[in-house]
């Protein structure tokens, strides 16, 4: 073929081949009249002799010309090349060159990405499919084969609607160029089913479970059994294939999944704001479009970001200037700051619930297991043990017959929210022998990652009360973080009791 067209149109002189699939061969080529490179999609000979084929691709091809997006390919022309002697004319597709490759590309090159690229990369394609929705036309083959990325690094989603044109009024059985996709196939499309936009919202939730764990949800040996897989089997949570990956995300990408249409995301912009919310204590939130080459974070100026309220800079600056005041003797202005009478709070200390007196116990309002590199959690019913005042009952992990570390896990323990902020400077975890424990502070009960907790104090517990003292510090939540269960590293940890005292 690739003699035959040196040159499509008199002005799309090709270069190379970049890909070849079921449908078509992807030219890199040069458009002589506008001086740009672009990309040329040619269907195979045999496509052309199929005149319903042809009349839908021309059909789609045109709806798909008038999509406008930076997160879509864009298509510059189509039209119809000779054939050689005795061949059928050729269809084409002149198309926005992007020369970073496709995700499957990133995906082969990289294996799974951290799950603030996964999310970036998942709301650039709900905006793509948000945009394309209201516009009334379905992608059908949401795949990272079809996501691109441009010269600049943004993601951009390829071939609009040409599923379409290629699989209708055919049984999936039958057409073999649809079983390379089978892999991203929504359960109602493997049904003969009109897909509809939650279609392309369960191929992207293959997708995002693909680049988060490194392999798709169903792996079957034929392509009609993975077909049957996404009709009948529920997938396996992410978080039983790869630790680490956060539970917000994975409770976004399973719902993605779920077989029936109406239990998934009412639209992309659902899914994309849902992406966006699980990640959000990494400060995720994200731009569109999105550079995928560095996958930068939503400045805080975007529209759907939630912003600081602006009092709380005021606040930030009129205690700049207390400070300044108290520096040069204006100490009495720092103290009728505080309204009532009370004392100001001591410099770098938080306003909150009264810190307990020196060595008395802080009452704990609620506890919970914390276990954000597991799958099933860590005996959440027993958690309410460890404050319960009875040192016969006990909080404990699972069984394990690896060590931690080799299972890749930083560590699992409790988090206790002491209700607000409260100024601690001991704690004395009971029943604790054997085991590596540190004690982490934070400002947030909520979430799946120890990072958000500040590291306070750590030791190898060799007795049966572990007891930590540090600088006096204000938080309301509090993580007992164990790091080691025991010296040979496998067992089961156990905490009878844990006690937060007053500075």
């Amino acid at each position: 073929m690739a003699s035959q067209l040196d040159i499509i149109a008199e002005r799309y002189v090709l270069e190379a081949e970049i890909s070849r699939g079921g449908m078509a061969i992807v030219f890199q080529a040069r458009d002589d009249v506008l001086a740009r490179p672009v990309a040329v999609k040619v269907l195979h000979s045999h496509l052309s002799e199929d005149a319903s084929f042809l009349e839908r691709f021309r059909r789609e091809a045109l709806a798909a010309a008038g999509l406008s997006h930076p997160n879509i390919v864009a298509i510059y022309d189509t039209g119809t090349h000779p054939g050689g002697e005795g061949e059928p004319p050729l269809q084409y597709i002149v198309m926005e060159h992007c020369s970073g490759g496709t995700l499957d590309d990133l995906l082969s090159s990289q294996g799974p990405l951290p799950p603030e690229r996964v999310v970036s990369i998942g709301v650039a394609i709900c905006e793509a499919l948000g945009y394309a929705h209201r516009e009334n036309i379905i992608h059908r083959d949401v795949k990272p084969a079809n996501v691109l990325l441009a010269d600049d690094g943004l993601l951009k989603v390829a071939d609009f609607g040409i599923a379409k044109a290629a699989f209708a009024e055919k049984e999936l059985t039958t057409t073999g160029s649809i079983l390379g996709t089978v892999t991203y196939l929504s359960p109602e499309q493997g049904q003969g089913l009109e897909p509809g936009p939650g279609s392309d919202l369960y191929a992207l939730g293959v997708v995002l479970y693909e680049l988060s764990v490194g392999r798709p949800p169903f792996v079957a040996d034929s392509s009609i059994a993975t077909a049957l897989a996404h009709l009948k089997t529920p997938p396996p949570p992410l978080r039983s294939i790869k630790a680490g990956v956060p539970r917000p995300l994975e409770a976004v990408i399973m719902k993605a999944l779920e077989k029936d249409p109406d239990a998934r995301f009412s639209s992309a912009e659902a899914m994309r704001d849902a992406l966006e919310s699980s990640v959000g204590r990494t400060n995720s939130s994200l731009t569109t479009p999105i550079p995928v080459r560095s996958l930068p974070v939503r400045s805080p100026a975007s529209a759907r970001t939630k912003r600081v309220p602006r009092r709380r800079n005021v606040a930030w600056l009129v205690w700049v200037i207390v400070a300044l005041v108290a520096i040069a003797g204006g100490a009495v202005l720092v103290s009728s700051l505080d309204q009532g009478g009370r004392p100001a709070p001591a410099p770098g200390t938080k306003k909150g619930r009264p810190a307990a007196g020196a060595g008395n116990q802080i009452t704990v309002a609620a506890v919970s297991d914390f276990d954000p590199y597991g799958g099933d959690g860590e005996h959440p019913e027993e958690a309410p043990a460890a404050i319960d005042g009875d040192r016969t009952t006990s909080w404990t992990t699972q069984t394990y017959s690896s060590s931690l570390e080799t299972l890749a896990k930083p560590g699992v323990g409790l988090v206790f929210d002491l209700g607000d902020e409260v100024e601690v400077s001991k704690v004395k975890v009971i029943g604790s022998a054997g085991m590596d424990l540190e004690i982490r502070a934070g400002d947030s009960c909520e979430g799946d990652d120890e990072t958000r907790f500040d590291k306070l104090a750590a030791q190898s517990a060799t007795s049966a009360t572990s007891r930590f003292t540090f600088p006096p510090t204000s938080a309301r939540c509090w993580l007992v973080w164990i790091t080691a269960l025991s010296q040979e590293g496998s067992g089961i940890g156990a905490i009878a009791e844990v006690e937060f005292l007053g500075g």
